[in-house]
């Protein structure tokens, strides 16, 4: 079962807070240098990419810049059309600062999922030094998406409604197993946003989420493509040096999946959450997972 746990005040003053919470940083890749190329379009996203580049302790970031900024956009087009942003699978808090970032904007609460204690309060960090007035809009959730949806997103009557970003682990099973909990509260989710949508990597990995997608809402899926498209000879079309992962070329990073133009083909309407989600014995997938 899940819950919801507290910051860790012990590493506010910490320099190398990775360290402290054990956590890994592979390539070092950081998002916000790349910004130049978006900067002048919008407002709204150079005033978040300035604030968040202020973060000066070491962190690694997963997704490009182009998807950061197709985030944003997307928050704002749909501006007053949702109440609240869940993300699942933090790892370094990449998307949460600039979710954070936005929040004040554009009026919504954020709610943080990952099964990894440290990576929600490594992300709620990097959160509270970039952007402290929004850290009364957000909370950490530890747990599964299927914990998160029998705790928090079915005894809800409040009317709200969410925008699931999924960044979480990329297995297919454990995507479907996740998509599958969310269709017991189809009526409060406006979208779903999905990334690593283009990412292959080694067997047993089965980084598949664009099938695992397709697994759900069927292969007539409806999206808006989001994020980078890497061409055939980039290098990052190759697998990389640590999980051997990499991006199918002409492929799309994320989709926006709008609940209005999609129904869920699984689980069948008949399925009950109790029954699908009953203690199994099995351990949850790692929602953060390193492209």
């Amino acid at each position: 079962m899940g819950q919801f746990i507290t910051p860790n005040q012990d590493i506010e003053t910490s320099e190398t807070p990775h360290e402290a919470l054990n956590l890994p940083i592979y390539s070092g890749y950081k998002s916000a240098p790349h910004a130049d190329q978006f900067v002048g379009q919008f407002r709204i996203f150079d005033a978040i990419v300035e604030q968040a580049s202020s973060f000066d302790v070491p962190y690694e970031d997963q997704c490009s810049i182009d998807y950061y900024f197709d985030v944003i956009r997307t928050l704002r087009d749909l501006n007053g059309e949702y109440d609240r942003v869940v993300e699942v699978g933090v790892f370094m808090g990449g998307a949460s600062v600039m979710l954070a970032g936005c929040s004040g904007r554009f009026d919504f609460d954020l709610d943080l999922i990952d099964i990894d204690a440290g990576y929600l309060q490594f992300s709620y960090e990097r959160v509270r030094r970039t952007f402290p007035e929004a850290t009364g809009r957000v909370r950490l959730y530890q747990g599964e998406v299927a914990d998160y949806v029998r705790d928090v997103m079915l005894p809800d009557n409040s009317g709200d409604r969410s925008i699931i970003h999924h960044d979480g682990a990329h297995d297919f099973n454990q995507v479907v197993r996740d998509l599958s909990a969310l269709s017991f509260v189809r009526e409060k989710l406006h979208s779903i946003i999905a990334q690593d949508t283009h990412l292959r990597g080694n067997l047993d990995h089965m980084n598949f989420v664009d099938m695992a997608l397709c697994a759900v809402f069927g292969t007539a899926l409806t999206f808006v493509p989001i994020g980078k498209v890497y061409g055939e000879h980039d290098p990052c079309t190759h697998p990389n040096r640590y999980q051997g992962n990499y991006f199918r070329p002409g492929i799309a990073e994320g989709m926006v999946v709008p609940m209005g133009a999609n129904a869920f083909q699984f689980p069948h309407s008949s399925a009950k959450f109790e029954e699908m989600f009953a203690a199994q014995g099995t351990k949850p997938m790692a929602l953060s997972n390193v492209a």
